[in-house]
Parts: C-alpha cells; sequence; structure tokens
C-alpha cells in the first residue's frame, strides 16, 4: 500500500513539472512576439515620424540653394560648371547627392584634377583643382595636354601658350618612359625644361630633346642618380658651345659617363 502510494504521489509530481516548464515556455513565446511587435511598432512610428519630419524639411523655405559658389576656376570658367551641375539655385540643400556630383562633374571635365563640394547654410561651395599640363601630346590631329598622372586633357585658356615639351611616342611604354624622365628632369634642370621644343625616344633607345635654337640634345639614358651633375655639365658645355658658334646640329651626352661629351657645330666637329 505505501508502494503504490508513493508511485502514485511521484506521477503527479512529475505531471506538475510538465505543466510548469510548458507555462514557462508559453510565457517565454510570449514575451518574445511582444517585444518583437513593440519594435516593429517603434520602428515603424520613426520611420514614419523621420519620413514626416524630412517632408517638412524638404518643403521648408530655409533649407534651399540660395548660392552656388565656385573657387579655384582659372582655365575652366564659373558658367560652364554651372550648366552641368545636376541642381541650382532654390532647389532643396539636403537633396544634393554630393559624390555623385563629383564623379559625375569629373568624367565630363577631365581637365579637372578633383573637385570638393559641400553644402554650406543656404549654400553650394564648389573647390575646382585643374590639371596642368607637363607636356604635350597629339591626339587624332589635336594638341593636349598630359600630366604627371598620365591623364590628357583639352587645353584651354592660357594652357596652350605655357613652355612646356611636346612628346612624341609611338606606345604607352615610350609615353610614360618620357612623363618619368620629365618629372626627374624638372626637379634638377633649374627652368632649363622651359628651352625644350620636343622630346622622343631614338631607335638607339637614347632620350632626345630639341631646344629652342634648334639644337638637338642626345641625353641618351636616364640614370636618375647621375641627372643633377650631369645636367651640370651639359648646361656649361651647351652655354660655351653658343657662345661659339651660330648653329650648333647636335650636343651628344651618351658619352658622359666616359667623361666625353661631343658637340657638333653645323660645320666642323668639336670635343670637349
Amino acid at each position: 500500500m505505501t508502494e503504490r502510494k508513493k508511485s502514485r504521489y511521484v506521477y503527479k509530481a512529475v505531471r506538475a513539472n510538465s505543466c510548469y516548464f510548458r507555462d514557462k515556455k508559453v510565457r517565454k513565446i510570449f514575451k518574445f512576439f511582444f517585444y518583437l511587435m513593440s519594435f516593429g511598432v517603434i520602428v515603424c512610428s520613426l520611420y514614419f515620424g523621420i519620413n514626416e519630419i524630412l517632408s517638412i524639411i524638404y518643403k521648408s523655405d530655409k533649407i534651399i540653394i540660395k548660392d552656388i559658389d565656385i573657387i579655384g576656376a582659372k582655365n575652366i570658367t564659373k558658367a560652364e560648371i554651372k550648366e552641368i551641375l545636376p541642381f541650382k539655385v532654390g532647389d532643396n540643400l539636403l537633396k544634393v547627392k554630393l559624390f555623385e556630383t563629383e564623379s559625375e562633374i569629373k568624367k565630363l571635365k577631365p581637365e579637372l584634377k578633383n573637385i570638393i563640394i559641400n553644402r554650406r547654410w543656404q549654400k553650394i561651395k564648389i573647390k575646382l583643382y585643374e590639371r596642368t599640363p607637363e607636356a604635350f601630346v597629339t591626339q587624332n590631329g589635336e594638341i593636349y595636354g598630359i600630366d604627371f598622372d598620365d591623364m590628357t586633357f583639352p587645353l584651354r585658356g592660357f594652357m596652350g601658350e605655357m613652355k612646356v615639351p611636346k612628346i612624341i611616342y609611338k606606345n604607352d611604354e615610350e609615353r610614360k618612359r618620357l612623363l618619368d624622365f620629365i618629372k626627374r628632369f624638372k626637379l634638377s634642370c633649374d627652368g632649363f625644361l622651359n628651352n625644350i621644343l620636343e622630346m622622343r625616344i631614338n631607335s638607339t633607345d637614347d632620350i632626345v630633346f630639341v631646344v629652342t635654337d634648334n639644337t638637338t640634345i642626345i641625353w641618351g639614358g636616364e640614370m636618375s642618380e647621375h641627372l643633377p651633375n650631369k645636367f651640370k655639365k651639359f648646361r656649361k658645355v651647351y652655354e660655351d658651345a653658343i657662345s661659339r658658334y651660330k648653329q650648333i646640329e647636335y650636343i651628344n651626352m651618351n658619352l658622359y659617363s666616359f667623361g666625353r661629351i661631343v658637340v657638333k657645330p653645323v660645320v666642323g666637329i668639336l670635343t670637349k
């Protein structure tokens, strides 16, 4: 008798525990859905509330563009920049897509190295950074500028009058090599680059340039580590040669590393 009662008691205790855990699980599920619904209500309220606030802001006559300020325009006119802007005076200030506008203008105007657009109170400020030609190149019969980014662009304003060499090349590799030489030569030549009319690479892979008095300079290889000293020696020989001869056919710097420079005037040959 005792064993039967004890067994029945244990059985009831198990059922009671099962109900307890089941009710606890139901409560957890209920709480989860309650919190989920609460979160959804809060998100929806915020969404519609923010949209309502933005709608009010967009309609406000105080959040509009009243001025477009363009600075840094030297060769490109402010009028042509304003013409391609996707916004105008009177548009909502907050609707302006800054990054997309910058990217689009740089595509339309390759002569711009960079453009930065910022919002100000009731104003859009645009800062232009124009490219500067480091050399001239010919493309489809037209003269273009090219900078050390290896970027070609149309000549604007005073650019066509700049004293930079025209580079003549057969392929992209030669163009990049000449640009790299000009970049390093510019640091050592003390303004002499203004005297160079054109530059190319000859059949023996030497860099050759022609200066304003039609003298051809056969520079030879780049040898960047010797460039400053090589240029100083060349400058001295060149100035001495033009003081002695009316016309010089060429100056050959190929033998500089052997201590020789060949100067050929129009009549006779002089070796220094």
